[in-house]
């Protein structure tokens, strides 16, 4: 029996490994976990919560027919993000209720084993998870219940098995609950535990048990206290019975939690053990629990070569050595790539590597991965046929015993698909952002040139490539709101009135309200953008009247150079300034109409913008 549970209890660890790596490693799910736990707004929580069910629910319905009972993702405050087994109830604190989640969100380390909750039992695996930046986000319960090793054991070897668990684990108003995993009642071996019933419990045996249990009664509760392995045998009027125990131990306080408990008859049994005095019966015992585990790896060996089968066609895969020739690929990679694996085994990395991707991303990386860090990021890649493909890539250092990096590891991705749509989106914007400056009879450029200058001054600052790229392609929307305005006062020759101005500063919050119902990033980018825009460091701006940095950096970045082009560049309603006198407006309005920080960036990379001025001039 103890080699049947180690084995199977085995079985299930590396079953809930690849589904934790499969997990962590599918897109959006780190970041939906970071943006939920990090976020204050619960219907923004409630959403990303459906996101993510989304995501998983189609695994959790596979895992769920293999046996899988609970996936389960808690916050680091021990409060229930998502239960895919249980969609409806979350937010839930189990920080008093599950010792293993708590003890995993404190010390960030892995815990498996036996766990018992105030309702139900089960064999979890429980897992710290961390972001791409690798800040913890909170944990995940990957757990199989003990009626599928008693459901196991008992088809095979017909050899009735239950759980004493402690009734102290449990709530005591929870044991005749409707939404249990496991029925408990009490038990006939010892009255401090409940036994549970599975599947193949058959009450009507469980008079004969309690006719064996009488005559050993004392000595039960004797072994029972040393919380060792023992076996017991019974023979009442030539009825024969094994009652063997194992002790269970709590996964996090190793504490005994339960017994796992085995009841054998078989009639050949008595005058083996009558004739040996025990030790024949010991070794056929043995035999037997071999013989069925001998079955059983098989068995479950056939269905892991099948899911590692499942992974190397599904997942795209790649080693490499330290100097990034290829050591190892999945049957994705060389789907995707055009190559077959004798082509890419031995080669470069560089074999698949676009022209246009910059060698600042591949600096970045080896930087990042020789320092024994994850690396993370988009890249587009070469195809043998000369056509290209993107890959969302997570790379990883893979180290030895002496922590010393021996290679590295790569899962991808791909998001062709997704790209394609960004760059219709793009096209979509900065063409809707260029119907809205003709309206008003902006130059031509003046949407290129604002997007140009947005991404340069982004870089200048600091933002993430990805807050950038977001930048540059919603920058074209910043005036969509014009086209709400009455072309008697947008393409009026002069100055406008009190009345007139107050009107044209609508297209704030018009243009905003065009674009604030989308939960797309690069729209809800342009609704900022379009919202903010004309806010002013000091606070004199509009439509809200924020100041320093309460106004997102999308829109004081936008501010600036939005400025910077209309008075360097012809307008219908007046001629461009000279260039020194637009220098000397930007400085002077510092810390007033502008970030401080940007105008300095500005100023001292003012070659570089100029530049651009030059590459989109009308």
């Amino acid at each position: 029996m103890q080699t049947n549970y180690k084995i199977w209890e085995k079985n299930q660890a590396t079953q809930a490994d690849i589904i934790y790596d499969i997990t962590i490693k599918k897109d959006r799910v780190l970041d939906i976990l970071s943006e939920a736990w990090n976020t204050k707004n619960n219907k923004k929580r409630d959403e990303l919560r459906e996101e993510f069910i989304s995501i998983l629910s189609s695994d959790y319905n596979t895992y769920r027919n293999e046996g899988l009972l609970q996936y389960h993702f808690v916050f680091p405050n021990n409060k229930v993000f998502v239960r895919l087994h249980k969609t409806e109830k979350y937010g839930d604190d189990l920080t008093n209720i599950r010792q293993d989640f708590e003890y995993v969100n404190r010390t960030k380390e892995v815990v498996r084993g036996f766990s018992g909750g105030r309702t139900a039992h089960a064999i979890r695996n429980v897992y710290p998870i961390f972001d791409k930046n690798l800040k913890h986000v909170g944990a995940v319960e990957i757990s199989y219940p003990s009626e599928l090793f008693q459901k196991k054991l008992n088809e095979l070897s017909e050899i009735h098995t239950h759980y004493l668990v402690k009734k102290s684990i449990f709530d005591s108003k929870a044991w005749d609950r409707d939404d249990r995993i496991l029925n408990y009642k009490p038990s006939i071996e010892h009255k401090d535990f409940l036994m549970t019933l599975s599947a193949s419990h058959n009450p009507n045996e469980e008079t004969r048990y309690k006719k064996h249990l009488e005559n050993i009664t004392d000595k039960l509760n004797k072994k029972m206290q040393k919380s060792e392995s023992f076996a017991i045998f019974s023979n009442i009027d030539n009825d024969v019975e094994i009652i063997s125990f194992m002790p269970i131990k709590q996964n996090t306080t190793k504490e005994l939690s339960a017994w796992l408990v085995s009841y054998e008859d078989d009639p050949y049994l008595l005058s083996d053990i009558q004739d040996t005095h025990n030790a024949r019966f010991f070794g056929i015992f043995i035999i037997l629990i071999l013989l069925i585990f001998i079955w059983k790896i098989i068995k479950q060996k056939d269905k892991l070569v099948e899911l590692l089968n499942s992974y190397d066609n599904n997942v795209i895969f790649s080693e490499t050595d330290l100097k990034g020739k290829i050591t190892n690929v999945s049957s994705a990679f060389c789907d995707i790539s055009g190559y077959n694996e004798d082509e890419l085994v031995g080669k470069n990395h560089n074999i698949i590597r676009h022209p246009d991707m910059p060698k600042e991303v591949f600096n970045d990386m080896w930087e990042t991965l020789k320092a024994g860090k994850h690396w993370s990021g988009d890249i587009k890649n070469l195809h043998k046929n000369g056509s290209y493909y993107w890959v969302k890539a997570e790379i990883e250092p893979m180290f030895n015993s002496n922590k010393k990096i021996i290679g590295y590891r790569a899962i991808r991705h791909n998001i062709s698909d997704s790209k394609e749509i960004e760059k219709i989106q793009k096209e979509i914007i900065f063409t809707m952002g260029s119907i809205g400056e003709s309206r008003s009879k902006e130059t031509a450029n003046h949407v290129k040139r604002v997007a140009e200058y947005s991404k340069l001054l982004a870089s200048l600052y600091g933002l993430s490539q990805e807050d950038t790229d977001l930048l540059h392609m919603a920058s074209p929307m910043h005036d969509i709101g014009k086209v709400a305005i009455p072309d008697s006062i947008l393409l009026k020759h002069g100055k406008l009135n009190d009345e007139e101005y107050e009107i044209m500063k609508t297209h704030a919050n018009r243009g905003y309200d065009m674009l604030k119902h989308s939960n797309r990033p690069l729209i809800a980018t342009a609704a900022i953008i379009a919202h903010e825009h004309h806010e002013k460091w000091d606070g004199q701006g509009y439509p809200r009247g924020l100041s320093g940095e309460d106004i997102h950096i999308y829109g004081r970045i936008t501010a600036l150079v939005d400025v910077y082009d209309a008075l360097i560049s012809d307008r219908v309603y007046k001629k461009a300034w000279e260039e020194e006198e637009v220098l000397k407006h930007i400085k002077e309005q510092s810390a007033k109409h502008f970030d401080p920080k940007l105008v300095e960036l500005f100023l001292n990379n003012y070659r570089k913008f100029q530049i651009v001025g030059l590459k989109y001039k009308d």
